[in-house]
């Protein structure tokens, strides 16, 4: 039986990931982009289990992009054909109506095709924005995930103080038996999302730098050009469009307006007080942003394992 998604977000996966070991020629060929470390001990399984999920994590933020870009491609479509069919056609729109005390459809406007046009036109544009509010939420999911799978490996952080000494006796007795390991694994989730909610008060950018200090991850030793600071300035960045949108402002904030037009802030080119116009570019930026992130957490755990890449590759020659 198949697992059901942990959330909405996860569903309409549209971009599968296949593992292929690296002794397996065709990985010469499609050249993977992520790669999986195998833990030779009890402290490397946490970096395991994360390099392990990075493919889903990538598949999860390209199918979110995918999902709002066709989704735009559709209405442009649309848009598209009301302006070529006989003009006397129209687009029907229903809607839920108490009739006769009882749920039922009935039609909220009926616009002639040249209108219908017109409408989807005005609405092509929308769209984007709120595909970007849902990107940011993937990320969301990624950093809080990684960040999990860290913790749940090396819990005493959150255990920490009087109010938590019933969570640290079921960890010490969760190899007991079956049922200590679930009792464990249920207060676990329920600790680590009372804390997950706290901390995303503080900002996600907030998260990811306090997530590379704890689990002790560093910039690959190979970048040269952007640091972790320098993600994690993106994510605000992205952060405060979400609020924007979310929040269905206008213009744009002083905020968003400071963190864009860097070297480091992608296709952002907002300027404050300006209207709150989010394009397809946008979009495309922070769908760019998780596929670089991604990679740099990837290659982040492989050398938190073995050390610098370029070493260990010259090493194994």
């Amino acid at each position: 039986m198949a697992i059901p998604p942990r959330n909405l977000r996860q569903r309409a996966v549209f971009v599968p990931h296949v593992r292929i070991p690296w002794q397996d020629g065709i990985a010469a060929i499609v050249q993977p982009d992520n790669l999986v470390h195998r833990a030779r001990n009890a402290e490397e399984t946490w970096i395991e289990e994360a390099t392990g999920k990075i493919g889903e994590w990538r598949s999860l933020t390209r199918s979110v992009y995918l999902r709002w870009a066709i989704t735009i491609n559709a209405s442009t479509l649309a848009e598209q054909r009301y302006r070529e069919i006989p003009g006397d056609q129209a687009l029907r729109t229903n809607t839920l109506r108490m009739v006769e005390g009882r749920p039922g459809q009935v039609p909220l406007t009926i616009w002639p095709a040249r209108e219908a046009a017109e409408h989807y036109a005005a609405v092509t544009p929308l769209i984007a924005a709120y595909g970007a509010a849902d990107l940011f939420g993937a990320l969301e999911d990624v950093v809080f995930d990684l960040y999990e799978i860290f913790l749940r490996h090396n819990p005493e952080p959150l255990m920490r103080g009087n109010d938590y000494q019933v969570l640290r006796r079921t960890w010490r007795q969760r190899s007991d038996s079956d049922d200590s390991a679930k009792q464990w694994q249920s207060a676990w989730n329920a600790r680590f999302e009372t804390w997950r909610r706290k901390r995303a008060y503080d900002g996600l950018h907030q998260v990811l730098l306090a997530l590379f200090e704890h689990a002790g991850l560093q910039r690959p030793s190979f970048y040269q050009l952007t640091d972790v600071a320098d993600w994690a300035r993106t994510l605000e960045m992205v952060a405060e469009l979400r609020h924007l949108i979310v929040h269905g402002a206008a213009t744009v904030s002083d905020r968003l307006a400071a963190l864009s037009n860097t070297p480091t802030s992608m296709t952002f080119d907002f300027v404050a007080g300006e209207p709150l116009d989010v394009k397809l570019h946008h979009l495309q930026s922070i769908e760019c942003f998780c596929d670089q992130l991604l990679t740099a957490i990837n290659m982040s755990l492989m050398e938190r394992a073995v050390g610098p890449l370029r070493q260990a590759a010259e090493a194994a020659r």
